[in-house]
């Protein structure tokens, strides 16, 4: 087994309503930050995994992602693996 760590990074997709993105950017605009034209708020999680290969670490986040971290239907995410 090998010892991988993980990076995963989820957004709201972009057709989907970001409230906490819009409550940010009016923050922002209101402390003078006008040339701000758009945030997005999301989720960055960081986990450690033991798998037999990269290709097995990948396979699980994905299912990870699909099944508990995410919201497919208004999320998306970007994983990067390390090898430890």
């Amino acid at each position: 087994m090998q010892k991988f760590s993980v990076k995963i990074q989820i957004t709201p997709k972009k057709a989907v309503n970001d409230p906490r993105g819009t409550q940010v950017l009016n923050g922002l605009k209101n402390l003078g930050y006008e040339q701000v034209e758009n945030v997005s708020v999301g989720k960055y999680i960081e986990l450690f995994i033991n798998a037999e290969n990269k290709n097995e670490c990948e396979i699980k986040v994905n299912e990870a992602c699909e099944q508990f971290l995410a919201n497919p239907l208004i999320e998306e995410y970007s994983i990067k693996i390390k090898s430890l």
